[in-house]
C-alpha cells in the first residue's frame, strides 16, 4: 500500500469536514475524528498510518494553553458564544483566534495535552477522539456513550441561566465536543505545509526522537 497517498487522502478528507463544519454542519467533527484515529490510533489490534509511515515523533501544532492551576474550567480548544437573546450558548473553535501556537512531540500532543478542564471532565485529545469514533456515529455506533463523553455532550454542567419573569431558564452548552475536534482538525491541517506532495521529505527527517520540525515543513 502507498501510505504516503493514503496520507494525502485522509487530509483531505479531513480538510472537507473541517469546511462542512464550518458551513454549519457540525456533525462533520464526528467524521474530523474519524480521520484522527486512522492518522494516530495506535493499538495492539489496530496500526495508526503515523506508524506505517515510520514517522511516531512528528511534532504537531498545538492550541492548547497552560491550564492555570486550581482551575475547575478551563475549555483549551474553544471558546464560549452566548446570546440571551436568541437563547444561544455554545462552544465554538478557536481556529486562528487561539493565543497559544507551538509546536510540541506527538505523544505530548495526542496524550498528555488537557483539551478540556470542566468540573470532574478531564480530557486529553486521545480520549476525545476514541469517544467521538467509537460511540457517537464515527467508525461505531455503540449502545450507549462513554459517560465522560456523553457528560461533555450535554454541557458538562456549563449553563446560561435566564432570569426572566416567568422564572429562570437554563440553557446547557452545546457543541463541546464537537468544536473541540474541530480545532483538533485545525491543528493537524496546520501542521504540514499544503498540497501535500513536501510532507514525506518532512517524515524522512523525523525518524529520530531529536529531530527537529523543519521550517519547511511548518504553516505559520
Amino acid at each position: 500500500m502507498n501510505y504516503s497517498e493514503q496520507l494525502k487522502k485522509q487530509l483531505q478528507f479531513l480538510e472537507s469536514s473541517c469546511e462542512g463544519y464550518d458551513a454549519g454542519r457540525k456533525d462533520e467533527a464526528i467524521r474530523i475524528a474519524t480521520v484522527l484515529r486512522i492518522l494516530f490510533h495506535q493499538t495492539s489490534r489496530s496500526t495508526s498510518l503515523l506508524t506505517h509511515l515510520q514517522a511516531p515523533y512528528v511534532k504537531l501544532l498545538s492550541t492548547c494553553e497552560r491550564i492555570p492551576p486550581g482551575r475547575t474550567f478551563w475549555p483549551n480548544l474553544t471558546v464560549i458564544k452566548i446570546s440571551p437573546v436568541i437563547r444561544m450558548a455554545e462552544f465554538s473553535p478557536k481556529l486562528d483566534t487561539a493565543r497559544t501556537k507551538t509546536f510540541v512531540s506527538f505523544g505530548k500532543w495526542w496524550r498528555y495535552e488537557k483539551v478540556y478542564l470542566i468540573g470532574n471532565l478531564d480530557l486529553n485529545r486521545r480520549e476525545l477522539e476514541l469517544s467521538a469514533a467509537h460511540t457517537d456515529g464515527g467508525a461505531h455506533v455503540a449502545h450507549a456513550l462513554d459517560p465522560q463523553y456523553e457528560d461533555l455532550l450535554n454541557g458538562a454542567g456549563a449553563k446560561m441561566t435566564l432570569n426572566l419573569p416567568e422564572g429562570d431558564e437554563d440553557i446547557p452548552f452545546k457543541y463541546g465536543h464537537l468544536a473541540a475536534l474541530r480545532q483538533m482538525g485545525y491543528e493537524v491541517l496546520n501542521s504540514y505545509r499544503l498540497p501535500f506532495v513536501s510532507f514525506m521529505d518532512c517524515v524522512k527527517q523525523w525518524r529520530t526522537v531529536d529531530a527537529g520540525f523543519p521550517d519547511s515543513c511548518m504553516m505559520i
